[in-house]
């Protein structure tokens, strides 16, 4: 069992990013659902610019990865020694399960917005 992680939801610019905790479990759920996600060629990275780019997983208590980025049905995870691999993320499950996850933590209108996104 791991520690928990958080979770911060790259949405804003100038201002804090909101965040949220995965406690222990969910973090231990969220390393499992990695470990089953097929590898990709490669993937669009998350966007630049206003608007929301993904969700950021703080996996340094795991090493490696030391970060994970989410967005748009790909998941980027970055290793410990700066390698990264490219998993997919069909139908962005991954994504959904940890709004899902985050959204007792997370404003109801970001989390209004997110499931939005997530339908586009």
């Amino acid at each position: 069992m791991s520690d928990g992680v958080d979770v911060e939801v790259d949405v804003y610019s100038g201002r804090p990013n909101p965040r949220f905790r995965l406690p222990a479990t969910l973090a231990d759920e969220l390393r499992q659902r990695l470990r089953d996600l097929p590898p990709a060629t490669d993937g669009p990275a998350p966007p630049e610019g206003l608007g929301y780019r993904g969700l950021r997983v703080d996996a340094g208590v795991w090493s490696p990865p030391t970060e994970v980025v989410i967005f748009g049905g790909t998941v980027r995870v970055r290793e410990s020694g700066g390698a990264v691999r490219v998993l997919v993320d069909r139908q962005r499950s991954l994504e959904r399960w940890l709004i899902d996850a985050g959204s007792v933590e997370l404003d109801p209108d970001l989390v209004v917005m997110l499931s939005e996104e997530l339908r586009r």
